[in-house]
């Protein structure tokens, strides 16, 4: 994938998909800064990609936070004075009944979810396009879930704020692709990281039919025409497709990353 030398800044970079994704990026080239409000978590991935000979660099940065957006722009319009790709992969996953789910929490599941997604996009635009006019082509890539496409029980402020994600993206699409900035989604389903096993174990503990978290795993994955849960890495790949120059007629779509799971 075309991809050597391309900045991204990738969010929620200290575990799971966020980590991968910078993983995956790098190893094909790209400069990568990670985001995490994690700092330790963050230079973890950035000592794993440098250890490999790749380049990055990493920042604590709270996706919630107006002026961290800010901050995290001037740094790298500094060191870099433009920016290829923002991948915005942090976020949070509230499990619980609808009655017992109280209106702060809600809210906190759409302030990480949904209005950071909003800051960063706005934040990195300026930059964003400086790159797509002088290479032809930038790119968003914002981390939703089959959750977005389809209701899910327990799981209705999750739903709430994955669905606004996915059509952020498409009218960003819109708006946006006169400045050949490509916007996109992916819907992943169950990933073997600490969000979605926690979702699941949230599950038991709130009476879902599950006798262990490996029950519930082996449940998925009967039900997934693939025979597995998926992967960080199967999600990065997806990810880093949308980044690279491979993807620059592909904008405002939804790319469900879930081995069938929801075909049926």
């Amino acid at each position: 994938m075309q991809l050597k030398d391309k900045v991204i800044l990738v969010t929620g970079a200290a575990s799971g998909i966020g980590r991968q994704t910078c993983l995956t990026l790098a190893a094909h080239g790209a400069r990568v800064y990670a985001g995490d409000i994690d700092r330790e978590g963050a230079a973890e991935t950035c000592n794993r990609i440098e250890s490999a000979g790749g380049h990055a660099s990493f920042f604590q940065l709270d996706v919630t936070q107006q002026d961290a957006w800010r901050d995290a722009m001037q740094a790298i319009d500094r060191k870099e004075s433009r920016l290829d790709g923002l991948v915005n992969s942090a976020g949070l996953m509230v499990v619980a009944p609808f009655q017992e789910t109280g209106f702060e929490l809600y809210r906190r599941q759409q302030t990480v979810n949904v209005d950071s997604v909003w800051l960063g996009c706005q934040a990195a635009q300026p930059l964003l396009a400086h790159a797509a006019a002088a290479s032809g082509g930038a790119a968003i890539v914002n981390l939703s879930s089959i959750l977005g496409l389809k209701g899910g029980s327990m799981h209705a402020a999750y739903c709430t704020s994955k669905g606004a994600v996915r059509l952020l993206t498409k009218a960003l699409a819109v708006e946006l692709g006169k400045l050949q900035i490509r916007v996109n989604s992916v819907h992943p389903g169950l990933v073997e990281t600490p969000l979605g096993l926690g979702s699941l174990r949230d599950m038991i503990k709130h009476g879902a039919p599950l006798p262990t978290l490996d029950a519930g795993v082996n449940m998925i994955a009967k039900r997934t025409p693939m025979g597995r849960a998926a992967q960080p890495l199967d999600v990065a790949n997806v990810i880093a497709f949308l980044c690279a120059d491979e993807s620059r007629y592909v904008t405002g779509t939804e790319l469900t990353v879930d081995g069938g799971f929801s075909a049926h």
